[in-house]
C-alpha cells in the first residue's frame, strides 16, 4: 500500500503568534514549511521537487500585502499555487485593491474558521496539476463564429444601469451590453440559447435573489462565465464570502464610472476566453476516455452475453442489440461518471446483474420451435389485454408470450400502454409498432454513477425483444432519434390460421 503523504504548504508568517496559531490548527493536516522571509520561502520553492499546494501569508496586513513582492512573483512564475492571507481585519478599499492586482486567491480575517480554510487547502492540493499529472493548459483565443462577446450588468436602478452601457457603447465596439434589473431576469438572458454571455456583474443589494446568490448559481450553472459583484455598501463580510466562497473575479465598488469599468471588461473578457477554452478542453478529454471506458464495456457484455444467447439465437441477434443501444443519445460523461467507471466493481456489477436478467428471462422460455406453426394467435396477442406482470416464479412460456412480456416492459418504462400499439396485417405478415417512439434516456453504453433495477429490466426487455423476434423468424427496425427509439416489429404468420 502507497504512503499519504500531505500536501506541502509553505507559511510566510510576520509573527511567532502567528506561527505558532497556524501550525496548531494545520499541523496534522498538511506538511508546513515555515519562513519568517520571503528570500527564504524562494529559495525553498526553487530548490523543491515540486510547486506547493498553497502559499500562505499571515499576521501581515493587508495594506502591506497588496505590495508583496513575494505574492507577486508567486503570482507570475507559480500560478498554480494558492495565495491565501490571514489577517487580523480586512478593510474593504484593501481587498478591493489586492483583487484588482490578483495577487490574492484567499482572505481570512480573525477569528479563523479552520475547517473553511482547511477545505480551501485541500482543495487546492488535489487540483494542482502536479498531482493530477496534467500540465498546465495555455489557452487559445476560441472563435465564437463572429459574435461579439457580452457583458450583462444586473441592477435594480434600471436608469442608471442605461447610462453606463451608452456611456460603454460610446467608448468600444469590442462587446456587446445587456441589462437586467432582477438576478431571476439575469438568469432568463443566460438561458437564452446561443447568447455568448461572458462576464456578469451584479449589484449585491436587489429584491429577491441578492446578487452574491446569483453568482453563486452561475459559478455551478454557467462555470466559464466571469462573475463580479458590486455595492454601495461597505460590507466587508460580503466581500469577503464572495471571494473566497464564490471565487468572484472581481469586487466593484460603486459609484460606477464607465472609465474605470473598460478595462475591468476587457481583462475579463481575456479571463472569459481562458476559462471556456480550458472547460473545452477538460470536456474533450472527458468525452476521449469515456469512449474508451465505452469500448470496454462493450467488450465485457459480448463476452459474457455470447455463451448465453449462442444456443438460442445467431450472434448477428447479439449485434443488433448493442449496435441498437449504441445509437440512443445520452447526456455528455461528467468527471463523475469517469470515476464510477473507474472504480471496476461498478463494471463489473453492471455485466454481471445484467446477464443474470437474461438468463432469468430466457429460462422462462419453452417449446421453441421453427417459426410459423403454433403463431395462429399472434394477432390476437398484440391486440388482447396486456401481459401480465410476471412473478418471480412465473411458470414457462413461449417466445410469443415472452416477447409480449417484453413489449409490454417498454411500453411502461416509457410512460405509454398496450394501447399504444398499431398492428397492421398482411397476407403473410404482421407489423407492430408503438404509435409513439420508446423514451430511453439512459442505457447499458451510457455514463453511469450507479445501477438501478430499472435501467436493468428495460435494458434486458429490449435485447428479449430483439431475441423472441428471432426465433419467432421476424425482424426488429430500431432507429434512433436522440434519446428515444422508434421501434417497429415485423412477424411471419401462417396464411390460413384463422386470424
Amino acid at each position: 500500500m502507497g504512503h499519504f503523504h500531505s500536501p506541502a504548504v509553505l507559511l510566510r508568517y510576520h509573527s511567532e503568534e502567528a506561527k505558532q496559531t497556524f501550525e496548531a490548527l494545520f499541523a496534522q493536516d498538511f506538511s508546513i514549511h515555515a519562513f519568517s522571509s520571503d528570500e527564504a520561502v524562494l529559495e525553498h520553492i526553487v530548490a523543491a521537487e515540486a510547486p506547493p499546494a498553497a502559499l500562505v501569508i499571515a499576521g501581515c496586513e493587508t495594506s502591506t500585502a497588496i505590495n508583496s513582492a513575494l505574492l507577486a512573483k508567486a503570482r507570475t512564475q507559480y500560478p498554480t499555487v494558492l495565495r491565501v492571507l490571514i489577517t487580523e481585519r480586512v478593510i474593504l478599499s484593501e481587498l478591493v485593491a489586492l483583487l484588482d492586482t490578483q495577487v490574492i486567491d484567499r482572505c481570512f480575517e480573525q477569528p479563523l474558521d479552520p475547517d473553511l480554510i482547511r477545505s480551501h487547502l485541500l482543495t487546492a492540493a488535489l487540483t494542482s496539476p502536479e498531482l493530477s499529472g496534467q500540465t498546465k493548459h495555455q489557452p487559445s483565443l476560441p472563435n465564437t463564429e463572429g459574435q461579439r462577446p457580452v457583458v450583462l450588468i444586473v441592477d435594480d436602478e434600471p436608469a442608471a444601469t442605461k447610462y453606463l452601457i451608452r456611456q460603454l457603447e460610446h467608448l468600444q465596439d469590442e462587446f456587446s451590453l445587456l441589462s437586467a434589473d432582477t438576478a431571476e431576469a439575469a438568469l432568463e438572458h443566460l438561458r437564452t440559447p446561443g447568447a455568448p454571455i461572458a462576464v456578469v456583474m451584479t449589484d449585491q443589494r436587489m429584491p429577491g435573489m441578492q446578487g452574491k446568490e446569483l453568482l453563486d448559481e452561475l459559478r455551478q450553472s454557467h462555470p466559464a462565465v466571469v462573475r463580479i459583484l458590486t455595492s454601495a455598501w461597505g460590507e466587508v463580510d460580503v466581500a469577503l464570502n464572495a471571494v473566497n466562497e464564490g471565487r468572484i473575479f472581481r469586487y466593484q465598488k460603486k459609484p460606477w464610472q464607465a472609465q474605470t469599468l473598460l478595462p475591468l471588461f476587457r481583462e475579463a473578457i481575456a479571463r472569459h476566453r481562458e476559462l471556456a477554452s480550458a472547460l473545452d478542453n477538460t470536456r474533450c478529454e472527458t468525452r476521449k476516455r469515456f469512449a474508451e471506458l465505452r469500448l470496454q464495456r462493450h467488450g465485457r457484455l459480448v463476452d459474457h452475453l455470447r455463451p448465453i444467447l449462442s444456443a438460442q439465437v445467431p450472434d448477428t441477434t447479439l449485434n443488433a442489440f448493442l449496435d441498437t443501444v449504441a445509437s440512443i443519445d445520452h447526456l455528455p460523461a461528467a468527471k463523475a461518471h469517469l470515476r464510477a467507471s473507474q472504480d471496476m466493481h461498478l463494471e463489473q456489477e453492471l455485466v454481471r446483474r445484467f446477464c443474470d436478467h437474461v438468463r432469468q428471462e430466457l429460462s422462462r422460455l419453452e417449446n421453441i420451435v421453427p417459426a410459423g406453426p403454433g403463431q395462429s394467435r399472434m394477432t390476437s396477442l398484440f391486440s388482447g389485454t396486456p401481459p401480465q406482470e410476471r412473478a418471480t416464479s412465473s411458470p414457462p412460456c413461449s417466445p410469443a408470450e415472452l416477447l409480449g412480456q417484453a413489449l409490454n416492459t417498454l411500453l411502461v418504462s416509457s410512460g405509454l400502454d398496450w394501447s399504444h400499439l398499431v398492428l397492421t396485417e398482411s397476407r403473410d405478415q404482421l407489423h407492430v409498432a408503438p404509435e409513439q417512439p420508446l423514451r430511453i434516456y439512459s442505457h447499458l453504453l451510457a455514463p453511469l454513477t450507479r445501477l438501478s433495477d430499472p435501467l436493468l429490466e428495460q435494458q434486458a426487455a429490449l435485447l428479449m425483444l430483439f431475441v423472441t423476434t428471432s426465433l419467432l423468424g421476424g425482424d426488429v427496425s430500431a432507429e434512433a432519434d436522440g434519446q428515444c427509439l422508434h421501434l417497429a416489429i415485423t412477424l411471419p404468420v401462417l396464411p390460413g390460421s384463422g386470424n
